[in-house]
């Protein structure tokens, strides 16, 4: 009996190892690369991201803006902007105290989707980003 128990205990603990880590992106895949942020509401951005600089660019646009990275867990991450590149005359630039927090909630292959939220306001955006190159 005592070793029904073990067993039985033992298939539980999988078990729930098994279902919390099919909840848990993989998001590692994320931290570094070349990506599109695809979004209908809004023009399409490239995004090129190193281990602590984000640099993202509007598809019908010159106008590039620079973000510092800083990862919170592997879902995680926060960005704080550093620079606007080829600014219009008239483009108001983010206060430095701006920050976004990001998380990758759902992945699929080269594909995640990410939900945006700004320290400074009720601001929530929810984007699917795609990988095209590391």
């Amino acid at each position: 009996m005592r070793i029904v128990k073990h067993l039985f205990l033992a298939f539980f603990l999988v078990s729930v190892g098994f279902v919390y880590a099919q909840q848990q992106p993989v998001c590692s895949h994320f931290k570094t690369g070349v990506f599109k942020l695809l979004d209908a509401s809004s023009p399409d951005y490239t995004i090129i991201r190193n281990d602590s600089v984000q640099t993202e660019t509007a598809k019908k646009s010159v106008v590039t803006t620079d973000f510092h990275i800083r990862w919170i867990d592997d879902c995680n991450y926060e960005l704080t902007f550093i620079k606007m590149h080829n600014r219009p005359a008239g483009l108001k630039l983010p206060e430095k105290t701006i920050k976004l927090f990001v998380k990758i909630y759902k992945v699929s292959g080269d594909t995640c989707w990410v939900e945006t939220r700004a320290n400074t306001s009720g601001y929530v955006s929810k984007k699917r980003m795609v990988k095209i190159n590391e």
